[in-house]
């Protein structure tokens, strides 16, 4: 009988497990090279380390006098600082976050496979495929807000920077939300914060017991509205009218510049009407933002729920600026479906990145390289076999480079 010859599924497995594998080792050793420095010190940290515990047995072999030993014992305990990694700690939540989507996407697919044909797949798949992007988008830039509020470290500096110039809020009024988060502003007691708040009521002209939370419980929704007066419907619409003029002064001219590649009055108001959109989504979700924390803090808030069973303390040292973080995200329905693609990608791995500190001990260094080759492997693995295997430019820009 003459040899089988192996099936083309059976070639096409093993091919897929080869670049899976070159992918997983390649990416173990690529990611050594953008933490050198860490590994480097963790290295000579080590040589240090052994080069102490064999004076220490020499020492002991030959019988030292106690307080010899203990001196040595003394030095060797000494803890020097721990060397820390973690400068692609972005990156590699990025690739995993990638990975994830594009595991669950492509599972998605091959158990429902009407999905591709939204004809003929049932209205309850049809919506959690249409509006999965959605409710990533808002569990993820919802999580980066209160992130932004309560544990700044948390998010990279330049992060940090432009959603405080996109917000546009008096830095005293977040440096109280996070006291009273903290438990060191608190309604009817003296903890010596009151000039906080007091300084903001000189400077806008309002009468300074507005600030002293021993004589005003809770404080007015006028302070959070900075000087927009106290309606906190226009104070909303003031706040979406700011973020609207700030993202199209960066929006418009970006889309003008993108579409002069191919100038035509029909891309000229592509161009204008994407900028526009794009600043309307930025527009909404910071107005809902604030109108959330307003709403439950003075306007819906106590009507549903009294003050015995939740009290403006507990609305001001958390429960207002959460409501607020529920509500932002959900402005992205006002992108088209590509686009909210795109931002619950993007904004996806900087939620993640929250929940892990910004560096680490470089001994568990070994864990991200393992996250990050795995997450490489799907990646390149699934994007080689189909572009669309993987969502958004980079899946097409994996397969480019792999051909």
């Amino acid at each position: 009988m003459g040899r089988k010859v192996p099936s083309k599924r059976l070639r096409n497995a093993s091919h897929a497990a080869s670049r899976f594998l070159a992918a997983v080792i390649s990416a173990w050793f690529s990611l050594d090279i953008l933490n050198y420095k860490a590994i480097a010190k963790v290295d000579r940290k080590k040589s240090k380390q052994a080069a102490q515990d064999q004076q220490r047995h020499v020492v002991n072999d030959t019988g030292p006098t106690l307080q010899t030993a203990k001196i040595i014992d003394s030095k060797i305990s000494q803890a020097s600082p721990p060397v820390l990694a973690g400068k692609t700690v972005d990156l590699t939540l990025l690739t995993v976050t990638r990975a994830l989507d594009s595991l669950v996407v492509n599972l998605c697919r091959r158990s429902h496979p009407s999905l591709a044909n939204t004809a003929s797949a049932s209205s309850t798949l049809t919506a959690i495929s249409r509006y999965a992007d959605t409710f990533v988008f808002a569990l993820s830039s919802g999580t980066v807000m209160w992130a932004w509020f309560y544990l700044p470290d948390r998010l990279p500096r330049a992060y940090n920077k432009w959603i405080g110039e996109a917000a546009q809020v008096d830095h005293r009024l977040i440096d109280v939300l996070r006291k009273a988060h903290a438990g060191e502003f608190i309604y009817g007691e003296d903890t010596g914060q009151a000039h906080i708040l007091q300084g903001m009521c000189s400077d806008y002209g309002w009468p300074l017991a507005w600030g002293d939370p021993v004589k005003t419980t809770p404080i007015p929704c006028e302070i959070v509205h900075m000087g927009t007066g106290p309606s906190c419907h226009w104070h909303a619409a003031v706040r979406f009218s700011r973020a609207f003029q700030f993202a199209l002064a960066t929006n418009l001219p970006l889309q003008l510049l993108v579409k002069a590649r191919n100038p035509s009055f029909r891309a000229f108001r592509r161009a204008c009407e994407e900028a526009v959109r794009s600043s309307a989504f930025l527009g909404a979700f910071v107005g809902l933002f604030y109108y959330g924390v307003c709403l439950s803090r003075t306007r819906l808030g106590p009507r549903i729920f009294s003050r015995e069973t939740i009290t403006p303390m507990m609305w001001d040292s958390g429960l207002c600026v959460g409501t607020g973080c529920v509500l932002c995200g959900w402005s992205t329905l006002i992108e088209a479906e590509k686009r909210r693609m795109e931002l619950a990608l993007f904004v996806a791995p900087r939620a993640l990145a929250t929940l892990f500190p910004r560096d680490y001990n470089a001994n568990h260094f070994w864990k991200e390289k393992a996250a990050f080759s795995l997450s490489t492997a799907v990646l390149f693995t699934l994007a080689h076999e189909d572009s669309s295997r993987v969502r958004g430019v980079l899946g097409r820009l994996i397969h480019l480079v792999l051909q």
